[in-house]
């Protein structure tokens, strides 16, 4: 758990800081300084962080989904608000507590997933010294890092404790839930109709993919506590609302014509029906191998039959639904594959280190070709970046970016197969479920974008990663039972 600071001399200082603050607001109201009458806010939350450093930690993540995003707020430097302050003070809070009361577990950074997020910290941090962009670079790259620090390392601490995982998953479902619900209020003024759907979900979020990528994570969630809340003392009778309210997400999704994240839901479901049949999770990556190989050796093909699809967006599902293999007329998918191919020509040139963590944006322009170019290509980096977290990681960071982002998928689904296969249907296979098939959904929606540098999308990708590694290291409910199907 965290280090704790509540000694009596501890406490003195902070009512005397208290107190201080207290005369300073009276002085400021005395000669109209009123944008100082804010600190008693500031000073709560601080308090609030100090004294439960573990709810607040928790509370500000949950908070996430209903943050609002300022693209610049001085010197080129977004934000999103109120959470990345907070996030920010809670960094360098706990950064602190850890230097003057030291309490690391090995276990924790010895663990497989732990290893593979530090590998991948690690190269970003190297590949920013050799960055085209050093200061874009590390901005990027410690906003990653406390990001990984905060809702990884720090809630891996915090979720030794079972009960406070289930605490962070219902209120950020809580939170979600409220999001869809005031967006579609909105929605449904203009009908549900596709164009709306681009902004609908403003000033929460800025586009309707990330959008519908963060709510996926709380249908994981909702899902599990609806079909299996017996497992986590939710009775029969409240299952139907659960239902209802699943439905409500589901449909955020629906209308938010957001395709990836329509494909990303299949997928889960798709893994999930692998995990009942008991499939070796080796066996499920040589099979993605032998599709990726399938896929590179007939290209030529598989793209001459893609083009036979003309179908573009459409407000009709169905329409929509096949869309996404249209590469011919349809200008998002062109789009994609013109910054795809961007990012390939990139790491081309700069194969080792990439061009540097965050500078996709700023630097893939020249390597747009004219035949290539689509009706909503820029060459001003105002529109997206290389809308794939893989392609992205490699582009920036070369092929060893590219490799480290996978190394935290594959170990992060192998140890959750691990899990699901050594334990019986319970509170922590279920558990497990709620975190990997959220994370599944996004393993699959980075494919096609990345969200992942945004607050909405880092809080729960890395606090699912560190549910998971929690349940490997803390919670076994059949500690005597530690055989994987894998070794049976």
């Amino acid at each position: 758990m965290l280090p704790k600071i509540t000694t009596k001399k501890e406490r003195n200082v902070l009512w005397l800081i208290t107190g201080l603050i207290t005369a300073l607001l009276v002085i400021a109201t005395l000669f109209e300084f009123y944008y100082l009458l804010l600190l008693p806010v500031a000073i709560g939350l601080l308090l609030l962080a100090f004294l439960y450093t573990e709810k607040s930690l928790l509370f500000f993540g949950a908070l996430a989904p209903l943050s609002i995003n300022f693209d610049n707020v001085g010197g080129g430097l977004g934000l999103a608000l109120p959470t990345e302050p907070l996030f920010i003070l809670m960094f360098l809070f706990i950064t602190f507590r850890w230097l003057i009361k030291p309490d690391f577990r090995l276990e924790m950074l010895s663990h497989p997933i732990s290893i593979a997020i530090l590998a991948y910290l690690l190269w970003m941090w190297i590949a920013t010294i050799f960055s085209s962009m050093p200061i874009v670079s590390i901005k990027f790259v410690l906003a990653r890092t406390w990001y990984i620090v905060l809702f990884y390392f720090t809630c891996l601490a915090i979720f030794s404790n079972f009960k406070n995982i289930h605490w962070f998953f219902k209120a950020f479902t809580i939170t979600t839930l409220g999001l869809v619900i005031f967006t579609l209020t909105k929605h449904a003024a203009d009908g549900f109709i596709r164009s709306s759907s681009y902004g609908i979900s403003w000033p929460f979020f800025p586009d309707h993919g990330m959008y519908a990528a963060a709510i996926a994570f709380a249908v994981s969630i909702l899902f599990i506590y609806a079909f299996a809340g017996r497992h986590f003392g939710i009775s029969l009778p409240f299952a139907p609302i659960l239902v209802f309210l699943l439905a409500i997400l589901l449909f955020g999704i629906v209308v938010s014509y957001t395709r990836a994240t329509w494909l990303s839901l299949v997928a889960a479901i798709g893994v999930y029906a692998v995990l009942k049949m008991r499939i070796k999770f080796s066996w499920v990556l040589l099979v993605l191998f032998g599709a990726f190989l399938y896929g590179i050796i007939n290209q030529d093909q598989i793209m001459y039959d893609l083009e036979a699809n003309k179908q573009g967006s459409s407000d009709d599902i169905e329409g929509h639904v096949k869309s996404v293999s249209n590469v011919t007329t349809d200008p998002s998918n062109l789009e994609r594959i013109n910054r795809w191919k961007c990012a390939a020509r990139m790491v081309s040139e700069r194969p080792l280190f990439g061009f540097g963590p965050g500078t996709y944006v700023f630097q893939y322009s020249p390597f747009q070709k004219s035949d290539e170019i689509t009706l909503i290509s820029t060459f001003a980096g105002d529109m997206g970046d290389a809308h794939s977290e893989y392609f992205s990681a490699m582009s920036e960071s070369g092929y060893l970016g590219l490799i480290t982002w996978l190394g935290i998928v594959l170990t992060t689904l192998g140890v959750s197969f691990k899990i699901f296969y050594r334990e019986k249907p319970g509170k922590v296979r279920y558990t497990l479920l709620m975190a990997m098939l959220g994370l599944i959904t996004y393993y699959v929606h980075a494919f096609l974008n990345n969200y992942s540098q945004y607050d909405k999308i880092a809080v729960p990708l890395w606090a699912f990663t560190a549910v998971i590694a929690a349940l490997d290291l803390y919670h076994r409910e059949n500690p005597n039972d530690v055989t994987s199907t894998e070794e049976k």
